[in-house]
């Protein structure tokens, strides 16, 4: 399903957003500083984190890997069941507008993820802005990936490892599923959640959604990207807006989920059908009632547990492709 064909929210989601806005969770306030609304959005996605998935059993380890800082943080989610050795696994970078989430924010989701993938999840502390622009989170990803095909650290198929993220983290999986290809590093899929996928955020479903009134604002995503990208740096270069990429033949496998109600719908719809067009197999889903951020909130929306199995079930397939 492609473009905004219901006019209608889902009804958990409307009264999801009326408690948040209520509580005045998704109001930065007008008259903080730059530095004090970057403390405020990475409280606020803490908060939200709070509405995830139930915990459930998981094993979980946490791996010190080379990167650009000298030593990158991972933390590896091991499913409950036992696993056929080497194990298929999918690096997973988080959402949070390049200047926030965390590996903390995203442990339910990712352990559900896990045990019903029945693989290794690897997630990455990419470093964020402002303290760290641009390039700094995509240097994070790529040595984390490199890592991952080549590791002996934990037992994995190098001929099975997906990239996956979310939001911000899903502009990083796509970027990183470009660079992996161009490098003859060879991925089983790549899974985009409501991607940002261009930096120019002049999609119409920016215009028509970004008011807030669905929890994301376009000018706090203009604020964001500002953090996250030195001045005067080509939004429309394909190193920063996947986007803009102009040859997507030879792509890993995707998964794209989208949103009706999300600003960044129109961006994703029309990477899915470019990649469709480059002959890219692809599975995309414009879910219709439904917002930004689902997987974070998956604990409080039907449609989170939905949107696991999904992923779930699609990385299943890829792997045993």
């Amino acid at each position: 399903m492609n473009g905004n064909t219901h006019a209608t929210l889902d009804p958990q989601v409307a009264e999801l957003l009326a408690k948040l806005h209520a509580a005045g969770t998704l109001t930065l306030g007008t008259t903080l500083s730059a530095g004090e609304k970057i403390a405020a959005v990475r409280a606020r996605m803490t908060s939200i984190a709070q509405l995830g998935f139930p915990p459930e059993p998981i094993g979980m380890r946490e791996a010190f890997i080379p990167g650009a800082p000298g030593k990158l943080m991972t933390r590896v989610y091991i499913p409950q069941r036992e696993l056929a050795l080497p194990a298929p696994a999918l690096l997973y970078c988080h959402g949070g507008g390049f200047v926030a989430g965390s590996l903390d924010n995203y442990d339910t989701a990712l352990a559900a993820l896990a045990n019903r993938a029945a693989c290794l999840v690897v997630s990455v502390a990419y470093r964020l802005a402002p303290e760290h622009p641009y390039p700094a989170a995509n240097e994070d990803v790529w040595a984390a990936l490199q890592w991952l095909s080549r590791t002996t650290e934990i037992n994995v198929d190098p001929r099975r490892i997906a990239v996956g993220g979310d939001s911000a983290g899903g502009l990083l999986a796509a970027w990183v599923a470009q660079k992996a290809r161009t490098e003859g590093l060879p991925l089983s899929m790549q899974v985009l959640l409501y991607p940002n996928l261009d930096t120019t955020v002049s999609s119409k479903s920016w215009q028509e959604l970004g008011t807030g009134t669905y929890g994301l604002r376009r000018d706090d995503m203009l604020d964001w990207y500002d953090a996250y990208l030195p001045p005067g740096i080509d939004r429309t270069d394909p190193q920063v807006s996947p986007a803009y990429a102009t040859d997507l033949a030879g792509l890993a496998p995707a998964l794209i989920i989208t949103a009706e109600f999300d600003p960044l719908r129109d961006e994703g719809n029309a990477y899915a059908a470019r990649l469709r067009d480059a002959g890219v197999p692809i599975d995309h889903y414009c879910w219709p009632g439904m917002i930004h951020g689902l997987l974070l909130v998956a604990g409080v929306l039907d449609a989170g547990t939905v949107l696991v199995q999904r992923v779930s079930d699609g990385l299943r397939s890829a792997f045993h492709r």
